[in-house]
């Protein structure tokens, strides 16, 4: 399957497990995921990796092993990926990829701590894991940091780099000088994300900019959503506008019917017992 110019990663069973405190029940995750890999969502982000051993019905894994009992007719096109905190999850635990649950890991870091982060996904990479990067409150690097940043990324050459917007305090000019810095010293190969909030209710607005600064550019892109904009305080952009978008102006090929099925099915209970955004 040739890789799209833009992917959507859906991050409802890993920035929603703040909500929840990973508790989702084994029903859902496995009922989401499965409607996620019907829908043709490029990047399901199935949870975290946490140095804790796995309670089953969470999407907290010791181990990538775990999320097995979770994944239904695994589809080989897709990607599956979980995060760890750059410092909290002991890479002993970590064993080689063997190809049954996940493809890649997503390393978050805080500013200040970019080296340390992409020290920790060179040891996920030598383990035959694909690599993505979230550089968390995105907005605090002033342009000289964004340099160094990509000077640091561009060394292990990971699949991609996420723009994240943490507290959702970025306006229209913060995310195109962030875009425009980043691209121009990020190896052409190296894929741009972002990870919005919408503590503003800007994120569904600032994710078509980014979509659309990526393509002004010609550098492939990655767009993060959840559904019903399920995540930590305010919410993100949620994964049904995203898609509809994407289907609408870039050919995205999401089954609309098959998100509203996993919002139908298993986003209610949440909506009606737990708060976000």
């Amino acid at each position: 399957m040739l890789e799209k110019k833009i992917q959507l990663l859906d991050c409802t069973l890993r920035d929603g497990a703040y909500i929840v405190d990973s508790k989702f029940g084994t029903p859902a995750i496995k009922g989401i995921i499965k409607r996620l890999q019907d829908a043709n969502i490029d990047i399901i982000e199935c949870g975290w990796l946490k140095n804790t051993e796995h309670v089953e019905g969470t999407t907290f894994y010791h181990v990538p092993s775990d999320l097995e009992q979770y994944l239904l007719n695994r589809d080989e096109d897709l990607t599956y990926v979980v995060m760890i905190d750059w410092d909290r999850y002991d890479l002993s635990n970590l064993p080689e990829r063997d190809g049954k649950s996940i493809d890649a890991i997503r390393v978050v870091f805080p500013y200040g701590k970019h080296k340390e982060g992409v020290a920790v996904g060179q040891e996920i990479k030598a383990k035959g894991y694909k690599v993505f990067y979230q550089a968390a409150n995105t907005l605090a690097y002033s342009d000289e940091d964004l340099v160094e940043l990509a000077n640091e990324i561009n060394k292990v050459h990971p699949v991609a780099l996420s723009v994240v917007d943490t507290f959702g305090a970025m306006y229209s000019e913060d995310l195109e000088r962030i875009v425009r810095v980043l691209d121009a010293n990020l190896d052409k190969e190296i894929q741009l994300g972002f990870h919005s909030h919408n503590n503003q209710q800007l994120s569904f607005a600032l994710t078509i900019q980014f979509v659309e600064l990526l393509e002004k550019s010609g550098r492939k892109c990655i767009v993060d959503a959840s559904l019903c904009g399920m995540g930590r305080g305010a919410g993100n952009a949620t994964t049904e506008l995203v898609a509809n978008y994407l289907n609408r102006k870039h050919h995205g090929g999401y089954d609309m019917n098959q998100i509203l099925d996993a919002i139908d099915m298993y986003m209610t209970y949440f909506q009606e017992n737990f708060e976000w955004g």
